[in-house]
């Protein structure tokens, strides 16, 4: 623009302002085509959606000090244009005549921003999202005095900044607080009231929140306008607005951002606040939402108040805030002992986590130990004859050719320290031009520089070993560490790392050598430990299709000892509640209730980062050495650790023990998630109920969710667990301030069944002996890895007798954590994994009211290594490689077995633990102890010979597996013979067990049998032995593995009756509580030894009442839950159409919900008379889905 055209134009606007009038008032519009799109109402809403679903013109603004609603803005000019321009004109004679015209300006606008054609309808309030303050006539009095307090303390004009041209349309701030007309059609009911309570933050005691730079604060600054608009708000009644109601949403001034300051000290008269009736929470953004549904809290609630909660955390002067001073941990010798529990590999170190004793002040706390110097130790096996161009010549190798060209490859590697000795060792497996026993060469180098390939050879050498072994597992087998102990550290370094984890104490070791494995001799218990049992609470972010996290509730359990039998409601415990609101804020009166009726610390934050901040703050705190959940494993911890990912959360490593600054790079990608996300936790164990550990230990459960485990291990009446279905509650009785404390309280009362059940069934000591006794990680033993249990003991003892062990299998992508054998699994197995397993006669089908005996082989597979001494050491497997399926000699005239001495070993110290358990002096906590280790031991044992035919295996040997099977066969089969001789019927057999027909009416008969031919088998081995398992007094016999029979079980000297039911529907998941209810009262009726015509009468007379209730829906919709098992992933099933399952787990994954393969489905066949042409997978629906009121849904009957 030339310099006289801007002249021209400053002094048209000096001129336009002298006379009060605006540039608006003079503009003449000049008609364009397509300036502009006409659109009808459908339209325009079509528009303003499309606007909101844009990103933010703000970037990260977390929603604090920006919102647009959509809607054109085209003549509103920002409230500090008109502050600076307007309310520092000095005032005339028409002071009055342009304050009015500015009022009618405003009326003119906020009727032009209600929309096309009164667009926004108006409507009673039920919980609508931040509805827009209406201003009664008090508030323009008010205001008008405010306006004219400023017009009399006019200050001197101010240099002014050109005003900024707006190249493009301008979206709506928070709206200015602005005039209305006053509600003259309805008068508002004046009463007391006070400002809106401000946000709750309760007393913490000793408890810590997130330090200021975690998140933006979002408590708006107390001189804000905005902020007294809030308050406004809730002290005037309000009508609601639907759906459609994009009005601008009033949002707190962000910390650190300047507000417009407003003198609000005017006088103004109170308001009396109307209560809503009621007044409810936004939870959806549904136009029309049902009344809050009546819901009966008692059940948690009483659960809750039972509990020995403390409200704050102990003493200061016991506890250690801060890294910790090391001379209050070490020793009189200046060495140091701690309890290591868990470990990860960083950059060619290790690095172990646990616990030590503050001797200052007596209680443990958590250390990370840094060890450096640990080698890579790789066999090379020399060739008998030297290899030149890929052809062997007949020049002989010697060791020092060997050592040549071994260190030609670790100069090439550029690897620099290496060490290289010949050495002699023993191998045993399946390679078969390894020999028995030779010399090799020894490579020991660095872990911080790269691996050897595993299949390398060369010109002197024709096999590598260890190329590829572990950091971890060259440790533990190095210092014979078995499992979580006391280790003893000489010339630690306390100085070297600085802010390397987040433990209390921090050390480096030079070398392994410094390090050495106390006993179980020396008497050091096991430290106490710090669990927290975490609930989690999520909600749909339908835009991005993931769940968000709402509430997190954690229970603190501090000082436990494993061997403690205390029961959860018994032991102090503590907890933290973190919350945000669903929509816009929380019901009003929540805060105050939540004060008073908590009875912990309960942290209500604004948004899902805060929760998280405040989460890593508590996690930091309290740094808990166990974290237990039900569906941690990949469900809430994996929201979590996405959360924390996708937030940006600052310190988010925290929720483990080592402190990192960048994430994994194979976080967020396929196969790379898994071991990522447990590597975040290292330091923490985490303890899942539902993973597979957790499954092992409670075995009665079918569908494995935590009501099922409540009810089935928790027996006590007063630990009743309700189900509630989430999305419900956050839309209808989770919406008013009860409702909320009601569901904060089934959050909390969450925690305490999941360390309930924990405890109750000790799966963490259970799982501490079991590694132990495997030599592997505390960690990985509580993901449920058998295999690798397996795998860790056999490595032990073979390293122990100087073995060259077998090398792990290379994979790529994410592996199959603990998978079943495939042969047991069926369908996918290849026919060349599949061998023949035990024997399973054909049953004499029917009905028997005489006594039947059961005997059965006590750990047959196990017994059959002992008897028979198999082993890779000594079973000869060379001539076997043509016939995967020929069955090897039984060894002869050998030394004992390493494999059948180790389960030998185990068996006698179980043998050891029972015999202490008959001390009847034993206190409570000795007998737990002694019966957690005899079933270890057990478990132990009796899983050793799955690793000889689990083709993942690293001790994988078909030929040892066959030969076992094979001898288990032939046994079964001379018993059966040895049986008939003495003219006993045998009615069935399954792999270790006969069932005899005793064919006599009395017990003690039954018994004098049963003993007799105990003693006759038992005479034929040295180490097998049968015995009495069952006494049946009738049985009915269907199929192969499928029977139900009345067991006599001794009781206090008498025998009891009691049913025993396998393989039929009445113990499979995949049918319905109604099936399986009537099921086991027609067994009940037909082994009853009532006459047979009676019996018909009854079960005729019972299957029509049933039927009659069925049509008449008067059965429980539960009753017709099915459960079953996912096999695969929900995507990867080819025929998902006819399978309901998967069409139930395909309509959960649409929601945002996690469903993976081998979770248990639960879903209703539904119908009705039009939908029975249907196929059944179409009308399956979740009991969620069919128990709601308004579903529409019945059971298909």
């Amino acid at each position: 623009m030339s310099k006289s055209a801007r002249s021209s134009k400053l002094a048209e606007l000096r001129a336009l302002r002298e006379s009060g009038k605006k540039r608006l008032d003079t503009y003449e519009v000049h008609q364009e085509e397509d300036l502009y799109e006409e659109v009808d109402e459908d339209g325009y809403k079509k528009v303003i959606r499309e606007r909101l679903n844009q990103d933010d013109f703000v970037i990260d603004d977390n929603g604090e000090g920006y919102a647009d609603d959509g809607r054109e803005d085209w003549d509103r000019r920002q409230g500090y244009d008109s502050e600076s321009e307007e309310d520092a004109r000095p005032k005339g004679k028409n002071g009055k005549a342009s304050k009015r015209k500015r009022e009618e300006d405003k009326t003119k606008r906020e009727n032009m921003d209600k929309g096309i054609n009164n667009y926004f309808t108006k409507g009673p309030v039920v919980a609508q999202p931040k509805a827009k303050p209406v201003q009664t006539q008090a508030d323009n009095d008010f205001m008008g005095d405010l306006l004219a307090e400023v017009d009399t303390n006019v200050l001197p004009r101010a240099s002014r900044h050109p005003p900024k041209q707006l190249t493009r349309r301008t979206r709506a701030l928070s709206p200015a607080i602005q005039s209305a007309e006053s509600l003259s059609a309805k008068r508002v009911k004046l009463g007391d009231a006070n400002d809106a309570p401000p946000a709750y933050d309760d007393d913490d005691g000793n408890f810590i929140g997130g330090m200021d730079d975690d998140v933006p604060m979002s408590d708006p600054a107390p001189s804000s306008p905005v902020q007294k608009a809030v308050e406004r708000k809730a002290q005037v009644a309000i009508k609601a607005e639907e759906e459609d109601d994009y009005d601008a949403m009033e949002v707190a001034q962000a910390d650190g951002i300047a507000a417009a300051s407003v003198n609000m000290s005017g006088s103004r008269p109170v308001l009396k606040l109307i209560k809503p009736d009621p007044y409810l929470t936004p939870a959806s953004s549904s136009p029309t939402r049902p009344l809050p549904e009546e819901v009966d809290a008692s059940a948690w609630n009483n659960v809750t108040s039972r509990l020995n909660v403390i409200s704050s955390s102990p003493p200061t002067d016991t506890r250690t805030y801060g890294k910790m001073d090391y001379k209050d941990a070490i020793e009189a010798d200046g060495s140091l002992n701690m309890f290591w529990t868990d470990y990860t590999e960083v950059h060619g170190s290790l690095c172990l986590f646990g616990k030590v004793k503050n001797k200052k002040t007596g209680e443990y706390v958590s250390c990370f130990l840094k060890v450096d110097n640990i080698l890579r130790k790789v066999f090379f096996l020399p060739r008998d004859n030297m290899y030149k161009h890929g052809r062997e010549t007949s020049e002989e190798v010697d060791m020092e050719d060997v050592y040549k060209e071994v260190d030609s490859i670790m100069t090439r590697m550029k690897v620099g320290m290496h060490k290289i000795k010949p050495c002699s060792r023993k191998y045993a497996f399946e390679l078969e031009d390894v020999p028995k026993e030779g010399e090799y060469l020894k490579l020991l180098y660095p872990y911080n520089k790269p691996a050897l390939p595993i299949d390398l050879t060369g010109d002197t050498f024709s096999h590598t070993f260890g190329t590829n072994t572990s950091i971890f597992e060259q440790f533990v087998l190095w210092k014979n560490v078995m499992g979580p102990c006391w280790l003893k550290i000489e010339d630690a370094d306390f100085t070297f790392l600085n802010n390397a984890s987040h433990c209390k104490l921090e050390v480096q070791v030079a070398t392994p050598n410094l390090i050495t494995p106390l006993t179980e001799s020396d008497s050091m218990e096991p430290p106490p430990l710090t669990l927290m049992s975490l609930a989690m609470r999520t909600t749909l972010n339908a835009k991005d299709n993931k769940q968000e996290i709402l509430a997190i509730s954690a229970r603190i359990y501090e000082n436990i000892s494993l061997s403690d039998t205390t029961p959860a409601e018994q032991i102090p415990s503590r907890t933290i509640t973190i919350i945000r609101p669903v929509g816009s804020s929380f019901p009003l009166g929540f805060e105050d209730l939540i004060k008073k009726k908590s009875r912990g610390l309960v942290k209500l934050c604004r948004q899902e980062p805060e929760i998280l901040s405040f989460f890593l703050a508590q996690l930091d705190r309290v740094d808990p050495d166990v974290i237990i959940g039900h569906q941690l494993e990949g469900v809430d911890y994996s929201i979590l650790i996405s959360r924390l990912q996708t937030r940006k959360t600052p310190g988010w490593s925290r929720i483990g023990r080592f402190r990192r600054s960048d994430w994994p790079g194979s976080m967020g990608k396929i196969g790379g998630n898994f071991f990522a996300e447990r590597s975040l936790i290292s330091g923490r164990l985490l303890c899942d109920l539902a993973n597979d550990a957790g499954k092992s230990t409670m075995t009665k459960c079918q569908s494995w969710s935590l009501t099922e485990m409540c009810n089935l291990y928790l027996s006590s009446g007063n630990n009743v667990r309700r189900d509630v279905d989430n999305e419900v509650a956050l839309k209808t009785w989770a919406t008013t301030k009860d409702g909320l404390v009601d569901y904060i309280g089934h959050c909390e009362a969450d925690t305490y069944f999941i360390a309930a059940l924990a405890l109750k069934v000790q799966m963490l000591p259970l799982t501490k002996v079991l590694t132990n006794l495997a030599g592997n990680s505390w960690a990985r033993t509580l993901t449920g890895t058998r295999a690798e249990r397996n795998e860790y003991i056999l490595l032990h003892e073979f390293h122990r007798n100087k073995y060259i062990v077998p090398d792990k299998a290379p994979f790529k992508g994410r592996p199959k954590m603990e998978q079943q054998d495939q042969e047991e699994e069926g369908g996918d197995a290849k026919k060349k994994d599949k061998y023949k397993g035990g024997l399973v006669f054909e049953p004499e089908k029917g009905l028997y009211d005489k006594f039947v005996l059961v005997m059965d082989f006590n750990s047959l597979y196990p017994s059959i290594i002992q008897e028979y001494n198999i082993c890779f050491t000594t079973v000869d497997r060379t001539t076997l490689s043509d016939d995967e399926d020929k069955v090897p000699e039984v060894p002869t005239d050998q030394d004992q077995g390493i494999l059948p001495k180790l389960i030998a070993t185990l068996v006698g110290r179980r043998r050891q633990v029972k015999s202490l358990m008959k001390d009847k002096s034993a206190t409570s906590e000795q007998l737990a102890t002694w019966d957690i280790k005899q079933l270890a031991l057990k478990l132990t044992a009796n899983s050793m010979y799955g690793c000889l035919g689990y083709t993942k295996s690293r001790f994988y040997a078909r030929p040892l597996a066959v030969l076992t099977t094979y001898k288990g066969r032939e046994i079964l089969r001379s018993t059966k013979e040895l049986a008939e001789s003495k003219s006993l019927q045998v009615i069935y057999g399954d792999t270790d067990s006969v069932m005899i027909n005793a064919n006599v009416d009395n017990v003690a008969d039954a018994f004098k049998v049963g003993h007799e031919f105990k003693r006759a088998v038992n005479d034929r081995y040295r180490l097998l032995e049968i015995d009495i398992d069952n006494v049946f007094r009738r049985i009915l016999l269907q199929a192969k593995k499928k029977y139900a029979a009345i067991n006599l079980l001794e009781v206090d000297g008498k025998f009891v009756e009691k049913m025993e039911v396998k393989g039929l529907d009445m113990k499979r998941r995949e049918y319905c509580a109604l099936s399986k209810e009537v099921s086991s009262k027609l067994l009940n009726e037909i082994l009853s030894g009532d006459e047979t015509e009676v019996v018909i009468t009854r079960i005729h007379d019972y299957l029509r009442e049933i039927s009659g209730k069925m049509r008449e829906d008067l059965i429980p919709m539960q009753k017709y839950t099915i459960y079953t098992k996912l096999g695969k992933n929900p995507k990867d099933y080819p025929n998902a159409d006819t399978m309901p399952q998967v069409q139930v787990a395909l309509r959960e994954l649409a929601r945002g919900k996690t469903v993976r393969k081998d979770d248990v489905i639960a879903y209703i066949v539904t119908g009705d008379g039009k939908s029975a042409n249907e196929p059944a997978a179409k009308r399956s629906h979740t009991p969620a889905d069919v128990m709601k009121a308004d579903s529409g849904l019945k059971a298909d009957a």
